[in-house]
């Protein structure tokens, strides 16, 4: 096992979704992404849950630091999505029906 590895294994990858009351939202499910994580994330996809793909990478030629946060900009509507987030190390992390219209802030730790 990589050290790369057992870093994101021993972290779990726990994924918290956190409603900002202060930013509540009313039908926009843009999110900010907050990479809490010891590993860089270089590739995150949002589609709707409804869809068989994942569509383009919203980070482009960026990388999501450890410590850092992106807003993640989607069109109003599709409230029930999925998430993938790629590691720099390669590995993937998913997360199916997420209801991004009710909360503000994804963080991955």
């Amino acid at each position: 096992m990589t050290p790369a590895t057992r870093v994101l294994a021993g972290l779990a990858l726990a994924f918290a979704a956190v409603a900002t009351p202060a930013l509540a939202q009313s039908g926009d499910p843009s999110f900010r992404l907050a990479n809490r994580t010891a590993v860089p994330i270089a590739e995150v996809y949002v589609s709707s849950s409804g869809e068989g793909a994942w569509g383009s990478d919203h980070m482009g030629a960026n990388v999501l630091m450890p410590g850092q946060t992106v807003v993640i900009r989607l069109p109003a509507g599709e409230c029930v999505n999925d998430i993938k987030v790629v590691y720099a190390t390669g590995q993937a992390q998913e997360w199916r029906q997420q209801d991004t219209c009710n909360l503000t802030d994804i963080v991955i730790q």
